[in-house]
């Protein structure tokens, strides 16, 4: 891995901003299905358009870590961006991701720990993205999620672990949280509504 001072120095905002974008996204269906083990297994169109948009951008970071860190790579399908990224990272298959709203903690890199081990969310992406007539249930609420995980894991990893910038401006998730990711600050208020009691 680079260290520090060889990192480039800087990554737009517009991969953290398209994350947002599909976290929002996720974060709507969630007005209609609960985030909870149980529905794990809940599929629709709309979970399967959303995997498709994830997991492309999934892609889309794992192709740029790549490149960055291990450029002689060809890094032109998944096996390949494993034997990279676990070079560089080889403790990703541990990293959490929380759903404190759901009182969840998922490993989306989890299936990494061993050396045959395939990523099932993005197995799904594949089989939807080609054989969509027959593979539908797989466009399903877990799979989504943990795409949405592995994609949030890979901005931490990709602003921080390549790039300079650090994690200090990824900042606006409705719904997950990684380690290392700032917190916001909550300022009590200082003023009141009329009739209703000041701070003390």
């Amino acid at each position: 891995m680079k260290n520090a001072s060889n990192k480039p120095k800087y990554l737009d905002h517009s991969y953290w901003d398209y994350f947002l974008k599909l976290e929002a996204d996720f974060a709507d269906t969630l007005r209609y299905i609960e985030c909870c083990d149980a529905n794990d297994s809940a599929f629709s169109i709309e979970f399967a358009q959303q995997l498709v948009c994830i997991c492309t951008e999934c892609e889309a970071l794992i192709k740029k870590i790549c490149k960055a860190t291990d450029p002689k790579n060809p890094a032109s399908n998944m096996g390949h961006y494993k034997r990279s990224t676990l070079k560089t990272f080889p403790e990703i298959h541990t990293a959490p991701v929380y759903l404190n709203r759901s009182q969840r903690t998922i490993y989306p890199f989890a299936d990494w720990h061993t050396a045959g081990g395939r990523l099932e969310w993005w197995n799904a992406y594949q089989d939807i993205k080609h054989h969509r007539d027959t593979n539908l249930a797989k466009a399903n609420l877990g799979n989504t999620l943990n795409a949405l995980g592995a994609l949030l894991l890979l901005e931490i990893y990709l602003h921080s672990g390549v790039f300079a910038n650090g994690t200090k401006e990824l900042y606006g998730t409705r719904l997950l949280r990684t380690p290392g990711m700032p917190r916001p600050t909550i300022e009590p208020a200082t003023d009141s509504l009329p009739n209703l009691p000041g701070k003390s």
